[in-house]
């Protein structure tokens, strides 16, 4: 891997090539960072779809940094980024106060001077935030050396909503869009223990299944819709407030 990760255009052309492989099966180190891949239940139409896509990237894409580890470094922080994003975005909803510190550039900037051996290794969990915490947290958190899971939660909630989770299945719109094989998709579901993906896969797919559920339900976005009013002649166009 080392020697022969090729650059990133030609790494991006492959990972076109491979999206039925799936990812989990053999999750060695990739030479560019984590291969993108398509649950089972994926159509043709969507591996096609989403092969394009990734070939036209890599026509005029360029690495966030020459050397390979550098870039899987900025990829991830930047991933960090975008889900900081969307929490900030739930909690404004729900009028909570959230922040996102280790996401401050001070703190990733002071992250990039690290030697690769110091910001990981296999007796530790993420060294450095255990060595930032010092002092802040109970001592025999910063010395675990993995991290705690919902799994047995995550699969009791699946099997308690398989009748709803069937239903979904039997009235996909990712299905009806071409995008899912109706009956793969309904396998996956009702037995999510044979998934090879685990649980992003179906999570994945199901945030998918609920936003064009959503889209399909509210094809206008609330603070774009017109309200009329009995003694108007003509709506009140929100988006002035």
């Amino acid at each position: 891997m080392l020697l022969g990760a090729g650059s990133y255009p030609a790494w991006l052309t492959g990972a076109a090539a491979r999206l039925r492989e799936c990812a989990w099966t053999n999750p060695g180190p990739d030479s560019w960072g984590p291969r993108p891949a398509l649950p089972p239940w994926a159509s043709d139409q969507a591996v096609d779809l989403v092969a394009t896509v990734l070939r036209r990237a890599a026509e005029d894409t360029e690495p966030l940094d020459p050397d390979p580890g550098r870039h899987a470094w900025l990829h991830q922080m930047r991933e960090a980024g975008r889900g900081a994003a969307l929490l900030h975005e739930a909690s404004i909803t729900h009028e909570l106060p959230m922040d996102s510190p280790l996401c401050d550039d001070a703190v990733l900037t002071a992250c990039l001077t690290v030697r690769p051996h110091e910001a990981g290794h296999p007796w530790a969990y993420k060294p450095l935030l255990a060595a930032a915490m010092e002092g802040l947290v109970p001592e025999h958190i910063l010395h675990r050396t993995t991290k705690d899971h919902c799994g047995p939660d995550w699969y009791l909630g699946l099997r308690t909503h398989r009748r709803h989770l069937s239903d979904i299945a039997d009235t996909s719109h990712l299905a009806a869009a071409g995008l899912a094989d109706q009956e793969l998709l309904r396998r996956a579901l009702i037995s999510p223990d044979l998934n090879t993906g685990g649980a992003p896969e179906v999570e994945n797919t199901l945030g998918a299944e609920a936003w064009l559920r959503d889209l399909a339900a509210h094809p206008a976005p609330a603070h774009l819709v017109h309200l009329h009013h009995p003694h108007e002649e003509h709506p009140v166009d929100t988006t002035a407030h």
